[in-house]
């Protein structure tokens, strides 16, 4: 029988306790990271993941959704001005890191990698 989402997720939970709270979120990452294994093998979208993809699928799910964004700033005084008083803080910014780690899985991935039509 074919994994869903719902086996990666469960998958996750098992391995690094993730809640179920979270699982609406981490759905989100899963599917994605489910078109990006599907698009890199050349296997048409919508289409089930071979069975041997299935931890790598867990696996790149994971890391997508922990490692997707990360705030960096410091909450200091960045600037301030004199003339009608401006104070500006470090809030951060939003740093998106790559989250495709297809490239680590790139010799399981390889296996089941199709000719594009």
């Amino acid at each position: 029988m074919p994994k869903t989402e719902q086996d990666v997720f469960a998958e996750i939970s098992r391995r690094y306790g993730v809640e179920m709270m979270a699982q609406e979120r981490y759905l989100s990452y899963i599917c994605q990271v489910k078109e990006e294994i599907l698009s890199y093998c050349n296997i048409p979208q919508g289409a089930t993941m071979p069975d041997g993809l299935f931890y790598p699928w867990v696996e790149l799910s994971y890391a997508a959704a922990r490692q997707t964004q990360t705030v960096q700033g410091t909450g200091a005084v960045k600037s301030i001005t004199e003339g009608d008083t401006t104070i500006t803080y470090d809030v951060g910014t939003t740093v998106i890191k790559n989250s495709s780690g297809l490239l680590s899985y790139a010799n399981i991935l390889n296996r089941y990698r199709r000719m594009p039509r």
